[in-house]
């Protein structure tokens, strides 16, 4: 489920958007502010955050935008971009808590090895055809 799934199919972020007072960005623009504030609208704990690697890049990315709004961080951080903004790099992409959230590997980030493919899946059941299924190997029970 996204973040936009509970919105009208014409909804635009940037229209909605309101500007932070002075004092609340100054807030976000300390590090550590930032980190307590993310911690409590992405669900996960400051040194989870920081176990990520994003924490400065993503801070960056805050600092660059002019308007802040809960919606944007929390989807700076599960997704690695700012909304209506592609990756700051693949790296962010790849850190994106979505995928700590289903504990999953994003797709293309990590190769399984080589010859992979000729294992089962870890707990798993090989397929028919699969050398481990019992079917005849190279002319084996003809």
């Amino acid at each position: 489920m996204s973040l936009s799934d509970d919105l009208p199919a014409d909804y635009d972020l940037a229209e909605c958007w309101d500007p932070v007072e002075a004092d609340e960005a100054d807030e976000l623009a300390d590090p550590d502010e930032f980190l307590r504030v993310c911690a409590e609208l992405t669900g996960f704990d400051v040194p989870e955050l920081r176990a990520t690697g994003m924490a400065d890049e993503h801070h960056r990315t805050v600092l660059a935008h002019r308007v802040r709004d809960e919606h944007a961080l929390v989807h700076l951080w599960y997704v690695g971009a700012w909304p209506g903004e592609a990756p700051s790099s693949a790296r962010a992409h790849d850190q994106g808590l979505v995928w700590r959230t289903f504990r999953a590997t994003p797709p293309g980030a990590a190769a399984p090895g080589h010859g992979s493919w000729a294992e089962a899946p870890p707990g798993g059941t090989p397929t028919a055809g699969h050398p481990r299924a019992g079917a005849p190997r190279g002319g084996e029970g003809r």
